[in-house]
């Protein structure tokens, strides 16, 4: 079929005798799909695009049943995995259960995250660091840079005790 726009004459004149050939051909084999062409799979492919119709049931159902068909059966890997996975669970939760009765109790003032290690500086809330009220514009850098050197130090303080210099 030739490129329509390789056509060098005026796109509104009547169509040739073979542009009228092409033009039923594609008619006929749009209206059976039993006919097969490339330009007429191209029409069908648009047309449904455009308007798509409703499959009738039994080609629904060949469709479904074919597509079943191919499908690998189940492997019973599946159940490996489950059962591994449980395994797991158990084993990390007789740790957990292990890990807390090593421990021993913990008395009533010692918190749940208390190691016995250092007391470490605990940095929540800049208010402590700022008496004054803040302007309404302007001052954003003091303000950050006092932040940063406030919980820098307290890294550091954090940092030698828990490598034991105080």
């Amino acid at each position: 079929m030739p490129d329509p726009r390789d056509r060098s004459d005026d796109p509104d004149a009547p169509a040739s005798a073979e542009e009228q050939e092409q033009a039923s051909e594609l008619r006929a084999a749009l209206d059976d799909p039993s006919r097969t062409s490339a330009p007429a799979e191209l029409a069908r492919a648009l047309s449904a695009a455009w308007d798509p119709r409703d499959l009738p049931i039994q080609d629904h159902r060949a469709l479904v049943d074919q597509a079943l068909a191919r499908r690998a059966p189940a492997r019973r890997g599946g159940r490996v995995i489950r059962v591994s996975f449980g395994a797991g669970a158990m084993l990390a939760l007789a740790a957990s259960v292990a890990l807390v009765l090593w421990r021993g109790p913990q008395g009533p003032t010692s918190g749940a995250f208390d190691l016995g290690g250092p007391e470490l500086a605990v940095s929540r809330s800049t208010q402590e660091l700022f008496d004054e009220q803040f302007a309404p514009t302007g001052g954003e850098t003091r303000r950050i840079d006092r932040i940063a050197m406030a919980r820098a130090t307290d890294l550091r303080d954090n940092e030698f005790a828990r490598w034991g210099v105080r």
